[in-house]
């Protein structure tokens, strides 16, 4: 599973990000473009289990970007969070707070909407969650929940 902190083009000034994916190709491929894009100084790549690895991290901001399932995600109608691999929405959700309540996550266009509130309301105390539509060449790709504050601007970080 993909996992970092933060791994996004920063809306805000980020000082270290500790990227996460148990997939050595797809380390391989984002050291790649950290190189391109000068961010490799900024950036400690893991190959590792972020279930595994969790309990030793602490950071501002999560940010989940779980597989989906393959292309299958988009027969879905209505993609739950229990669909999501290698574990559900809501356990992924809880090892990410045990790290900071400052957290986005990266889910296809067809997931249940209700679900994420669910997730913020679950919280406790309840989370603050935005919602933005994620489109590429006006093709709508995919969902990023915002929790508590993680959106654009609103960490106060500096």
């Amino acid at each position: 599973m993909p996992f970092t902190l933060p791994r996004f083009h920063c809306h805000f000034r980020c000082y270290h990000v500790i990227a996460i994916d148990i997939d050595p190709q797809k380390v391989e491929l984002a050291v790649n473009n950290a190189k391109i894009y000068g961010m490799e100084d900024y950036i400690d790549f893991v190959i590792g289990d972020f279930f595994q690895l969790a309990s030793s991290l602490k950071g501002d901001v999560v940010f989940l970007s779980p597989p989906w399932g393959g292309p299958s995600y988009k027969t879905t109608k209505n993609f739950t969070l229990d669909l999501l691999k290698p574990r559900d929405g809501y356990s992924m959700f809880q090892v990410a707070q045990a790290i900071t309540s400052s957290i986005i996550m990266f889910l296809p266009r067809n997931v249940d909407l209700h679900q994420l509130e669910e997730l913020s309301w679950l919280s406790s105390p309840p989370l603050h969650i935005e919602i933005e539509k994620n489109y590429v060449k006006n093709k709508f790709k995919g969902i990023t929940a915002y929790f508590n504050g993680a959106a654009s601007g609103q960490l106060g970080l500096s």
